[in-house]
């Protein structure tokens, strides 16, 4: 028993510290025992505000991970994990924590324990371009509890009572685990990972055309996962190193009511699924407007041209062949723990499409934004009469801009990720969709009739009204 939450941060640095050393001991003396993949460690600097932060909350205790003895620089997690700098930060640094440690000396005070980790939580998905879901503890006296945060959800353990048997065992298996397991079990995503040998960041990306995922090189990151929950949308500007071609590259986890018919990790058969149709795929959408569009040289640059697109496929190795990626997939270990009815079926898509496009902010004059929305209205009108199909998400992050080498604008129209077909989606009547200040009367009411190019159109107008009064902003 501890009076005071910061005498509690050595006991807690010592004993998860003691368990991972006897982990790697034990494994190296038992015969044909797998190798250690990471040793955990903790930074030694404690309730300290962490490098990356952007406010002035500071985690207790900070759990990270190092190269295990004998491993080398191509088969390091660490060096998948971090940025490249072998030199440590004093303080904490967001960019390489595995997981936060709130610490109370009272077991009354879990429910608080709970809301500071989640707090930290956004800024470890912020600083690291590879985090699918993060894990947590919480120590109040001596009970412990394993915390695992999702893109929708937080899931926490029993209470692990280090004063009993059983509590200390499934402690130590946590440790074990976090030591054997894969990297994507811990939350990394492998298909993002940081290059030594270049200093770069590499992503891949997929498409059912190819049968092999391409690479491309990160040059810049336009918009990093800054929230707890929710899609976790990560844009980059990506290269493609043979062509040296600059494609924006989206990451995001969509969600879908319903789970699709598709072979998940650990099925039968190794043959990735050629066409799978989901409730609304952005993928597919972009595709058909492409199809639609593309014998008019007047559209070229309006829209996103999709170069590849597809569901991400990962290949854990206790998976005999790549699998979808999907939050079953995540969590497949751990889902009959947790009831997988709590887990919103989730599939991490992955698009990149050019050209690279402008925010409205770094538009020139008024007369460039009066072109700018007369083209995107146009686009809109002739997706519809060509394609049918419906924008439903007209905003200032989604109305964007190109110019050319003669300095002439042109307006573009972004993000399909709410599109849809009307004529074989009717289910989306009254359903709220869209950025709130743009949305049109009928469906910010909900009204049950159905959206028509009418519908952006409106958004539009009022978007128009918007940019008069704020400008640019």
């Amino acid at each position: 028993h501890f009076a005071k939450e910061n005498d509690m941060y050595g006991p807690i640095q010592k004993l998860i510290t003691f368990i991972a050393d006897q982990v790697v001991l034990e494994a190296s003396s038992v015969k044909g025992c797998k190798s250690v993949r990471r040793l955990l460690r903790f930074n030694e600097k404690t309730d300290r505000k962490p490098v990356g932060s952007d406010d002035d909350k500071r985690p207790d205790v900070t759990l990270t991970f190092s190269d295990p003895p004998d491993s080398t620089l191509h088969n390091s997690d660490a060096k998948t994990i971090y940025s490249g700098d072998d030199k440590k930060e004093a303080h904490p640094d967001y960019g390489d924590m595995l997981c936060v440690i709130e610490v109370k000396p009272d077991k009354s005070k879990q429910k608080d324990a709970f809301a500071q980790a989640y707090m930290y939580i956004r800024n470890i998905y912020a600083c690291q371009h590879n985090r699918q879901f993060v894990w947590a503890l919480t120590v109040c006296d001596s009970i412990w509890r394993i915390c695992l945060f999702t893109h929708d959800n937080m899931f926490v353990s029993d209470e692990l009572d280090l004063t009993h048997m059983d509590g200390r065992g499934t402690l130590v298996d946590f440790v074990v685990r976090a030591s054997f397991c894969d990297i994507y079990h811990l939350g990394y995503d492998p298909t993002i990972r940081y290059n030594p040998d270049i200093r770069k960041w590499q992503i891949d990306v997929f498409d059912n055309d190819i049968t092999e995922p391409k690479t491309l090189v990160i040059d810049s990151v336009l918009h990093n996962a800054t929230r707890t929950t929710g899609r976790h949308t990560r844009c980059y500007i990506g290269i493609d190193p043979n062509s040296n071609e600059r494609l924006l590259v989206k990451d995001a986890w969509a969600e879908e009511t319903k789970r699709p018919e598709i072979i998940e990790a650990g099925s039968e058969g190794d043959t990735p699924p050629v066409d799978i149709q989901f409730e609304r795929d952005e993928i597919s959408l972009l595709k058909e407007v492409h199809n639609g569009l593309k014998d008019d040289q007047f559209f070229k640059g309006h829209y996103p041209e999709l170069k590849y697109g597809g569901v991400v496929r990962q290949s854990p190795t206790s998976c005999q062949s790549s699998a979808m990626d999907t939050t079953y997939t995540a969590f497949a270990k751990i889902g009959e723990a947790l009831h997988s009815d709590d887990i919103p079926y989730r599939i991490h898509k992955r698009l990149a499409s050019a050209p690279i496009a402008e925010s409205l902010r770094n538009l020139g004059s008024v007369d460039e934004y009066i072109v700018v929305m007369a083209d995107v209205m146009i686009t809109l009108l002739t997706i519809s009469d060509n394609c049918g199909i419906l924008h439903r998400d007209i905003s200032s992050n989604n109305i964007m801009f190109t110019r050319d080498d003669n300095g002439t604008v042109r307006g573009f129209l972004n993000d399909f990720d709410c599109a849809i077909k009307p004529s074989t989606d009717r289910k989306v009547r009254t359903t709220m969709t869209g950025t709130l200040p743009f949305m049109s009367i009928s469906n910010l009411e909900a009204q049950d009739v159905p959206q028509t190019i009418l519908n952006d159109l409106e958004s539009c107008i009022y978007h128009m009204c918007w940019f008069g009064v704020e400008g640019h902003y």
